[in-house]
């Protein structure tokens, strides 16, 4: 369950600290994987799954390049829309991708949602006519306080309409963007229904397709949002989408900083969903100090286990231990850190793709 000898030396490039990026294999010991796993066509085509996977991207900014945390360059995002426009990958609308997954129909090869989080004015006057050109849809994100009190580094309600009535899927942001870590679920259902008011008010409908700000996740605000209507909600925490996958907390690719770079690109858009069950810890938010294991299941789903590895976000690689039928063990540091912290998980499929699971916790301390 460890890197080869050769590859020990790589696993710093692994980590990344910051909150929005969450942590990431690279490219080159994506390269170390699949050249150490490597399976006939026929074994890959079998562990493919990607009738059942889909990647779901989010971007923030573009062009803002005083604002690298969560801007993409337009250089960078071009190369991106000229890689979907490729015939490689089939661009789906969000909604169209998740009632496909609820209905068990299959999906095409390599398919692809692009969300955006926010609506900076960079959204409306640069992604907006590129995306409109290229013919790709996409889900915009709303947090409803900026366009109520019309803040000018953000969209207008006239701006969003024009959005809708062009195609673009818009979906929830709570109102005052409230995140769950600094809020009890009274306060966050009160926000939320604030946010669906001004929708059903300036657009006359309310979204059913949420994004937690900051990627903070709980349980009980998760049983809040399906109370008030929502049918799926979205983290910044790595992965992709399938059945198994929590509708309440589904993953999404952040595309910022070195991972909006081609070859990142690339990588990200190819990777098929790691179904992972029996997770512990369950919860995304912990009250108390970090856990001292992460214990889980390697679904069948999965095919053959091969080149599986864990990356803890302050940790670096976790020494993983079988400890039963597909079910294994790592120790985590004590006491773990205060805050946001990240587990991501990988296999390659034997091919020149991989698989990816991965969840953001945060730990009150």
């Amino acid at each position: 369950m460890k890197l080869s000898r050769n590859m020990i030396a790589m696993r710093r490039n692994i980590l990344c600290r910051r909150p929005f990026q969450g942590l990431y294999a690279t490219a080159t010991i994506l390269a170390g994987f699949l050249a150490a796993s490597a399976l006939s066509p026929k074994e890959a085509l079998a562990q493919t799954g990607a009738a059942e996977s889909a990647v779901v991207l989010v971007y923030q900014r573009f062009g803002e390049d005083d604002r690298p945390a969560n801007s993409v360059k337009l250089s960078e995002f071009e190369a991106h829309i000229t890689e979907l426009t490729s015939g490689k990958y089939n661009v789906m609308a969000l909604p169209d991708i998740l009632a496909a997954i609820d209905k068990g129909e299959k999906l095409a090869n390599r398919t692809v949602a692009i969300t955006i989080d926010d609506t900076f004015r960079s959204v409306y006057e640069k992604a907006w006519p590129r995306l409109k050109k290229a013919g790709l849809p996409f889900t915009l994100f709303v947090a409803t306080d900026q366009a109520d009190l019309r803040r000018p580094a953000y969209m207008t309600w006239d701006e969003i309409r024009e959005l809708r009535d062009g195609g673009v899927t818009i979906a929830a942001h709570t109102a005052a963007f409230l995140p769950v870590s600094e809020a009890t679920v009274e306060e966050l259902r009160a926000d939320a229904e604030r946010s669906l008011e001004s929708f059903q008010r300036e657009l006359g409908a309310r979204p059913t397709l949420f994004a937690w700000p900051r990627g903070e996740m709980s349980s009980a605000a998760s049983e809040m949002l399906i109370q008030l209507g929502f049918k799926a909600a979205f983290g910044y925490h790595s992965g992709s989408v399938s059945s198994l996958v929590d509708r309440m907390m589904m993953p999404r690719f952040p595309m910022v900083g070195t991972y909006a770079k081609k070859a990142e690109f690339i990588m990200r858009v190819n990777t098929l969903a790691l179904p992972l069950t029996d997770v512990e810890p369950s919860s995304p938010m912990l009250s108390g100090a970090a856990p001292t294991t992460f214990t889980f299941k390697i679904d069948s789903a999965a095919g053959r286990i091969r080149g599986f590895n864990c990356f803890h976000s302050s940790q670096g690689q976790l020494d993983l231990k079988e400890v039963g039928d597909r079910r294994y063990e790592a120790a985590l540091d004590s006491p773990g850190p205060k805050g946001i912290w990240r587990i991501n998980c990988t296999m390659p499929t034997g091919g020149k793709r991989f698989r990816w699971w991965g969840m953001q916790y945060y730990s009150a301390g």
